[in-house]
């Protein structure tokens, strides 16, 4: 496995606009409140958290946009419990939600889809790894 680049996420975030800052530094306090054993690390631009220390285990990403907005993406979000739609995308699993101020990053419907995500995290990693051991066999 792959592990993470060696820049800091706070070095990645001096590079943000300072808009986009705001929004990023607002996200990461409501991802670790909802997921306080997962570790945080920069990967494809991003801020990946994962259930080790492997990019492959990840279970969601902050991705900041060109437009000024932050995307708060879940590998996993096809399978959440989304009564409010918050979340964006039509893939298999994917799902994301687009955040455009600190104000809905601090959104209580987005903090119950990462507690939920963090809550599956280890089974929804494992059907994964399972599933690419049978496509090797």
């Amino acid at each position: 496995m792959t592990t993470p680049p060696t820049v800091s996420v706070e070095e990645w975030l001096a590079d943000l606009l300072p808009d986009v800052q705001i929004i990023v530094k607002a996200l990461r306090i409501v991802a670790r409140k909802n997921m306080p054993k997962a570790r945080e690390f920069i990967y494809h631009d991003a801020i990946g958290y994962s259930t080790s220390a492997s990019p492959a285990d990840r279970i969601c990403y902050i991705a900041p946009q060109n437009k000024g907005y932050v995307n708060f993406g879940f590998f996993f979000g096809a399978d959440l419990p989304d009564p409010t739609h918050l979340l964006i995308g039509d893939g298999k699993r994917l799902r994301h939600v687009k955040v455009k101020n600190k104000v809905e990053a601090k959104n209580p419907e987005l903090a119950k889809l990462i507690a939920a995500t963090w809550k599956e995290a280890h089974e929804s990693i494992a059907g994964i790894h399972a599933g690419r051991k049978k496509t090797k066999s």
